[in-house]
């Protein structure tokens, strides 16, 4: 199966100062999935947000953007962008920042993605491991017993699980990747899906998390890097994000298949180098 490629949009269809309606930020967030679409992606990412539950465990320095994801995002805007991914055979994923925002969103997604910042906040995977739907888990700024514990809590109920390698660094230094933890996810979690949450800005990282078993990739897309907001700067533009997929792909081409094959073109040399 071809590695999921992910289109990481989150909030970055808010990308100027000025507050805007739910109808404004709904056709930036179209625009985003068919430029995605167009850069090779399999899927699109968001991020839902609901105030009253976030506001007990985020910083106060957050409050006013959280606030302002809020009004422009009501159920009246996620309805019709999951309805237009379908249409467009994307996948819709949302990262729902807290209970209430899972709840807001459960009838319009068939999995979940917990964001790293996350992967303590057991009320809400309680509630995402009982809807028994598949989870992909981020896994920055965690420690391995936080990254267990949250684990236990979300297989509880039998979902399955896509455990991401990831560095919460924006942007991250290529030195600071550390893709040998991809390996270290493939030996002790065998059962589940590995991938690659990726950001820093390199177009070549995400290859070559490939070709050490990442079966997802997901990356920050923007249409413009230098547009207002906290994502863009650690995005990449769509030109950029296509010649990351292609190389995705042309990677998976080179690897081929976990087998010892023998081509025709091959045999055609017995002749000149075999005596028997």
């Amino acid at each position: 199966m071809a590695v999921e490629v992910i289109a990481e949009i989150g909030k970055g269809f808010i990308d100027v100062p000025e507050e805007q309606t739910p109808k404004e930020l709904l056709f930036k967030a179209k625009l985003l999935v068919l430029e995605a679409k167009e850069a090779g992606a399999n899927t699109t990412k968001f991020q839902c947000h609901v105030f009253e539950d976030e506001q007990t465990k985020r910083s106060e320095k957050r409050y006013e953007w959280i606030k302002r994801n809020e009004r422009g995002t009501p159920y009246e805007f996620w309805k019709p962008l999951a309805e237009f991914c379908k249409a467009n055979d994307m996948s819709f994923l949302v990262t729902g920042m807290s209970k209430m925002a899972c709840e807001k969103i459960n009838d319009l997604v068939d999995r979940f993605k917990v964001g790293s910042g996350d992967v303590t906040d057991l009320e809400m995977l309680r509630y995402i491991a009982e809807t028994k739907k598949p989870v992909i888990l981020s896994t920055g700024m965690s420690t391995m017993p936080e990254v267990m514990r949250a684990l236990d809590v979300l297989t509880s109920h039998g979902s399955k699980i896509t455990l991401m390698h990831c560095i919460s660094m924006y942007p991250c230094n290529e030195k600071r990747l550390n893709l040998n933890t991809i390996r270290f996810f493939k030996k002790g979690f065998p059962n589940y899906k590995i991938g690659f949450s990726d950001h820093s800005l390199s177009i070549f990282a995400p290859s070559l998390a490939v070709a050490m078993g990442a079966e997802v990739i997901e990356k920050h897309f923007t249409l413009d890097r230098n547009a207002w907001g906290p994502d863009h700067k650690v995005s990449l533009i769509p030109k950029e994000f296509a010649k990351m997929v292609s190389e995705i792909r042309r990677t998976e081409h080179i690897l081929g298949v976990e087998d010892k094959l023998l081509y025709n073109e091959e045999k055609l040399l017995w002749e000149n180098f075999r005596t028997q």
